[in-house]
């Protein structure tokens, strides 16, 4: 199964400069690392937990993990999480088309882990921002500049 290219656009203001509107990517990405950390999704709820059988896994052993839903296996994943391009008006986040990476958001995004068929009571959509949250970082943008 291929997974889906997992990425998402903000709007971002029309006079920002390309400086600005990388500097609010950057801004973004690293609220949903900490969001993500917090164990939320994108809408603020809290991540279903992980499975019986995973928390049993080796996998969840070695990685020292708790009960607690971080998406933070290797951390990999969410280091990934980059802003992909830019434009006036709009900025493209997500992970590089192809990668790892994406292909491990795509399975917590959809829920599907390794199946092909998604499970909406399994998946941890961490993938984008409410208007609240955009509109305070692109606050903090304008005053760094």
């Amino acid at each position: 199964m291929t997974a889906k290219w997992q990425r998402f656009r903000v709007d971002a203001p029309d006079d920002f400069t390309p400086s600005m509107r990388e500097a609010l990517g950057r801004e973004v990405t690293e609220f949903i690392r900490k969001r993500s950390e917090a164990s939320r999704d994108k809408n603020g709820d809290k991540f279903p937990k992980y499975s019986k059988q995973y928390m049993q896994s080796l996998d969840f052993k070695n990685a020292g993990k708790t009960s607690k839903v971080d998406l933070t296996l290797s951390g990999d994943m969410l280091i990934s999480l980059d802003v992909l391009s830019h434009q006036r008006g709009s900025v493209l986040i997500g992970f590089e088309r192809g990668s790892e990476e994406n292909a491990k958001a795509d399975g917590n995004v959809r829920g599907t882990y390794g199946s092909s068929n998604p499970n909406p009571s399994k998946a941890r959509d961490f993938m984008g921002i409410d208007d609240t949250d955009l509109q305070r970082l692109i606050s903090k943008v304008k005053e760094n500049f």
